[in-house]
């Protein structure tokens, strides 16, 4: 019983160890590989301007030939 015991211990110490080393990439992989909300928040609002600027310019575009061939 005692033997069992300490077999079931030592396995639980190995899995805690495998777990702590699982964290410590996963915190080293969100450090280096990955941008928080505050870090994308400025190319988010630069994209969506520009996107924005596109799709008025191209409707304006559109606007100004439909106004032009109905005048003529």
């Amino acid at each position: 019983m005692k033997n069992r015991l300490e077999t079931q211990v030592a396995v639980m110490q190995e899995t805690m160890s495998d777990i702590r080393s699982d964290v410590i990439e996963i915190k080293v992989k969100l450090d280096s590989k990955y941008v928080t909300k505050e870090e994308f928040d400025p190319i988010k609002k630069l994209v969506y301007g520009v996107t924005g600027l596109i799709l008025t310019t191209v409707i304006g575009a559109l606007l100004a030939l439909v106004i032009i061939k109905g005048g003529v």
